[in-house]
C-alpha cells in the first residue's frame, strides 16, 4: 500500500506538472522571417443593399486576390515585409447582368471595372519591424501614388491609410500580450479609412484553444464587435468638421476566427464577417460582406 501510495503521488505531480507546462502563456504576434516569401490569397464577398437607396437590386461583388509578402533584414538590423499584390480578379452582379475583371487579362475585362479595379494589381508598399517584432514604419509606398514628378498629397495619404489598413488586417484579433487558452480581451482601435475616414474598431476576443491543423500546432481565436466612425481631428486632438461621403452606423458588426501558426508566427487563415450600416447621401445602405485570407505557401526567397 505505500508503495501504491507513493505512485499514486507520483502520478498527480507528473500530472499536475504537465498541466502546468500546457498553461503557459504563448505569443501570438506576427513575425516575418527574413529570407521568406509568403502568398496569401483573399476571397471577399461583398453584397450592397442598394434597394435601400431607391434602387431596383442590390449589387454583389465578388474579389481574389493573390498577394505576395517578401520578408528581408535590413542593413539596419530590422525586418522589412515587401507586400505586393500580384494579381486580382472579380464579378459584379447587377440588375442581372455579370461584369468581370482579371488583372492578367485587361483587355477582356468589362470597362467598369477595369476604372475601378485595374490600378490595383502591382501595387505595392513595405512594412517595417524591430528586432522584437513591434511594427515601425510603412514606405516604399510610390507605386500607390498618382501625380508622376509632382506627387498628389492627398494620394500619398491614401498610400500611407492602405498600409496601415493591410497592416491591421494581419493583425486582426490578435492579443497585445501572450496569453493562455480560454483568456479574453478587448481591443479597441482607430483605423484610418479612404472615403469613411477615423473609423473605431472596438473587438471582444477570446483564445479558444490550441489545435493541430495543416500538420502544425495553432491558435484558435475567436472575436466580434462593432465598427463606428469617428470625427476626424487634427494632430492636436482637436476635432475637424471634415464632410465625408460616405460613414458607418454605430449599428455596425463585425465578427470572425484566426488560426495562429505557433511555429511559423503567422496566420494561416482569417475569416472575417461585417454587416455594415453604411451612411451614403442622408440613407443607410445594409452592405454584408465576408473576407477570408489563407496562407497559401511560405517558402525561401528565390535569389535576384
Amino acid at each position: 500500500m505505500p508503495r501504491l501510495a507513493s505512485f499514486q503521488a507520483l502520478l498527480l505531480l507528473c500530472l499536475a506538472l504537465s498541466a502546468t507546462a500546457q498553461e503557459e502563456p504563448v505569443e501570438l504576434k506576427l513575425r516575418w522571417l527574413p529570407g521568406t516569401t509568403y502568398i496569401q490569397e483573399s476571397d471577399t464577398d461583398t453584397t450592397n443593399g442598394l434597394t435601400a437607396l431607391g434602387k431596383t437590386t442590390d449589387q454583389k461583388l465578388r474579389l481574389h486576390q493573390i498577394t505576395t509578402i517578401k520578408a528581408e533584414k535590413s542593413p539596419a538590423g530590422q525586418t522589412e515585409a515587401r507586400v505586393t499584390i500580384e494579381a486580382l480578379l472579380g464579378e459584379m452582379t447587377y440588375e442581372g447582368k455579370s461584369h468581370v475583371f482579371d488583372s492578367r487579362n485587361p483587355a477582356a475585362s468589362s470597362p467598369q471595372l477595369q476604372q475601378t479595379l485595374g490600378g490595383a494589381a502591382g501595387k505595392s508598399f513595405t512594412l517595417v519591424y524591430d528586432d522584437k517584432g513591434a511594427f515601425l514604419d510603412a514606405k516604399d509606398t510610390a507605386s500607390m501614388v498618382t501625380g508622376g514628378i509632382e506627387p498628389d498629397l492627398a494620394s500619398i495619404a491614401t498610400a500611407r491609410q492602405l498600409a496601415t489598413l493591410f497592416r491591421r488586417s494581419l493583425e486582426m484579433g490578435l492579443p497585445k500580450i501572450p496569453v493562455l487558452p480560454r483568456d479574453k480581451w478587448i481591443t479597441d482601435e482607430l483605423i484610418p479609412f479612404a472615403q469613411a475616414g477615423t473609423v473605431q474598431v472596438k473587438l471582444n476576443s477570446k483564445f479558444d484553444g490550441i489545435v493541430d491543423r495543416e500538420g502544425y500546432r495553432q491558435a484558435q481565436i475567436s472575436f466580434e464587435g462593432i465598427m463606428k466612425s469617428h470625427r476626424d481631428k487634427d494632430s492636436t486632438g482637436r476635432e475637424l468638421d471634415t464632410d465625408r461621403p460616405v460613414t458607418l452606423g454605430d449599428n455596425s458588426k463585425v465578427n470572425g476566427h484566426v488560426f495562429f501558426d505557433l511555429e511559423r508566427k503567422t496566420v494561416s487563415l482569417a475569416v472575417f464577417n461585417a454587416s455594415i450600416q453604411l451612411k451614403v447621401e442622408g440613407k443607410t445602405m445594409p452592405v454584408k460582406q465576408q473576407v477570408t485570407t489563407r496562407l497559401v505557401s511560405m517558402k525561401p526567397t528565390e535569389p535576384k
